[in-house]
């Protein structure tokens, strides 16, 4: 006991210490916890009077509440009831917490970068009214006490929905810009697009707007041609919406982006992993090389619970399978072709490329060419 108390002496006789590193240093010695009221009582005790600022910390626990106002400013835009916190301090710092430490042998007691954030934590807590935890806080807050600055951000959120694409020529995906490669220009106003309306950049542009977000990244189910249509029950997409401040604002289950429909919108725990199998229901105009008769169509059954397989891939590449098939012949030279197929499936190629095996140029003996082709609906 006296020789705790000898070293508990020896520390704030030497060392000019705030109430919260010296009731941190001294806590396992007399089997306390941790606190500024102890770290007070044994400074009155012990310490000796001073006006130069604490040894380990440099009275960083003064500016907490600067540091908090700063948070505060920043998170009453978001929408969140838990919250992580990490903070940047001096390296400094932490070499003098540890000589101290070392030099005293001093064991078992938090640092002092655990010791800032808990407090200033407890802080944040009681102002905003919300709860730290370290597992899938919506609010990630960064407190750089290097700079006195801070950084939040909003865990992502998940939407899950459908698409009608109603008009043609209109791409699936942003272009990339062709000036610089994505990397951002002038010439695409730092964006690293080309400036083309697509339905990536609808849809995106609706979920910012809708949750604040700051970018949003989608996992197609799929994809089609520019000028194909996407009707029926409209082809499913997973959003995942990053940093988004307004994360509680309801979701209207479909919504008219102008030539473009979602449906089933609906947020989600959760991102899919991995691919995600599905089926599509095609219908593909076709003009052919020479005349062709309702015989001749009849070859096209052979499709039926076939698997497709593409002959310039190696032998590791998976095969797809068509499950039925219907056929209308229009004119002497053109006719339409129905499939309910394996997603993945490259219907232009399908058609008109000897690579595919079977192809329907091959089957019919009958060069084909894909006019246009329209998903009626796609199954998950």
């Amino acid at each position: 006991m006296k020789s705790q108390r000898d070293t508990i002496s020896k520390i704030l006789k030497n060392y000019v210490l705030c109430e919260y590193c010296a009731g941190r240093l001294i806590s396992k010695s007399i089997g306390k916890y941790p606190s500024k009221f102890l770290g007070k009582k044994y400074i009155k005790k012990f310490g000796k009077s001073s006006n130069q600022k604490c040894y380990i910390c440099k009275n960083i626990f003064d500016s907490l509440d600067y540091m908090l106002c700063n948070i505060q400013e920043k998170s009453s835009n978001y929408d969140f009831k838990t919250f992580h916190l990490g903070i940047s301090l001096k390296p400094s710092f932490l070499e003098r917490d540890d000589y101290l430490k070392s030099k005293f042998k001093i064991k078992g007691i938090e640092n002092i970068k655990f010791a800032v954030a808990k407090e200033l934590a407890k802080k944040i807590s009681r102002r905003t009214n919300s709860k730290r935890i370290t597992e899938n806080p919506d609010l990630f807050i960064e407190a750089n006490f290097k700079d006195e600055s801070s950084t939040l951000l909003a865990k992502p959120l998940f939407v899950y929905g459908r698409y009608n694409k109603k008009v043609r020529k209109l791409p699936q995906k942003r272009v990339m810009c062709r000036s610089c490669n994505g990397i951002g220009c002038h010439n695409c106003n730092f964006k690293g697009v080309e400036n083309i309306t697509s339905i990536e950049e609808k849809i995106s542009n609706f979920l910012i707007e809708k949750f604040d977000g700051k970018q949003v990244k989608i996992n197609w189910i799929g994809g089609e041609d520019q000028s194909s249509l996407v009707l029926g029950n409209g082809r499913p997409f997973f959003a995942k919406i990053l940093n988004p401040k307004k994360c509680n604002k309801m979701l209207p289950k479909s919504s008219n982006l102008s030539n473009v429909r979602l449906s089933e919108l609906q947020k989600i725990s959760l991102f899919p992993k991995g691919s995600i199998q599905f089926k599509s229901q095609v219908s593909v105009t076709i003009d052919t090389e020479k005349s062709i008769s309702l015989n001749q169509l009849k070859k096209l059954k052979f499709l039926e619970n076939t698997e497709i397989k593409d002959s310039t891939h190696d032998k590791k590449s998976i095969s797809k399978r068509i499950y039925k098939v219907g056929y209308k012949k229009l004119g002497k030279t053109s006719f339409i072709l129905d499939l309910l197929a394996d997603g993945g499936i490259p219907i232009k190629s399908l058609i008109q490329n000897s690579d595919m095996v079977p192809s329907v140029s091959e089957l019919l003996e009958n060069q084909c060419e894909c006019i246009k082709f329209d998903f009626k609906n796609i199954v998950i």
